[in-house]
């Protein structure tokens, strides 16, 4: 992992001359954009590959990308290697497949969840990693404004889509993020929280 930090340090000291103009808002968010691409660049043909052996590449494509797009403004914990990182993620995105297949949720447990996990995402996203601590108070905060906002778009979705197993992976999507930012996480995985507050 620390090898793709570096890498992308690397790539943006070779940028300076080119970015002068950029806030440090949008070097961050810039510079965790480049790390999941290389994180996944080696582990995405592995996780679509098994997708495609289990019958379920089309769901796992729409996993991947509405994972990514919550997380890449709520953040959370990475695992401390790649394999680790792609053996929970595949156990995590192909358990929520077959699941969402065949359980069969209720509107007001639905609603229920959503009040759980929108409080989980204002309480705790963005959480930042130790490698890459979300310095910039201002972009801290309108991470988590996005956040959820994102996770409102989600749970609407998940309310009025009448293919049950659609409408649970956008619930199920967002579970996997509010538990990833959580600091009980972070516990587990012996991982540091709010990380920022070592630059204080």
């Amino acid at each position: 992992m620390s090898f793709i930090y570096k890498t992308t340090d690397a790539i943006f000291d070779s940028m300076k001359p080119y970015i002068k103009n950029k806030s440090e808002d949008d070097l961050e968010i810039a510079k965790y954009g480049l790390n999941l691409f290389l994180m996944d660049l080696y582990k995405l043909p592995i996780f679509l590959g098994l997708a495609y052996f289990l019958g379920i590449f089309k769901y796992s494509i729409l996993i991947y990308f509405l994972f990514g797009f919550v997380r890449g403004n709520a953040h959370g914990i990475h695992m401390k290697n790649g394999k680790m990182c792609l053996f929970y993620t595949c156990i995590s995105f192909f358990s929520m497949i077959y699941i969402s297949k065949i359980i069969l949720l209720s509107t007001s447990i639905k609603i229920f969840i959503s009040i759980l996990m929108l409080y989980t995402l204002y309480k705790y996203a963005p959480a930042d990693t130790e490698q890459r601590p979300l310095l910039n108070p201002s972009t801290r905060k309108r991470k988590k404004l996005l956040s959820i906002l994102t996770g409102i778009v989600y749970l609407i979705i998940s309310l009025i889509y009448s293919n049950q197993i659609i409408s649970n992976i956008f619930l199920f999507v967002l579970l996997l993020e509010c538990i990833v930012i959580h600091p009980t996480t972070y516990k587990m995985f012996n991982r540091r929280y709010k990380n920022y507050e070592d630059f204080k």
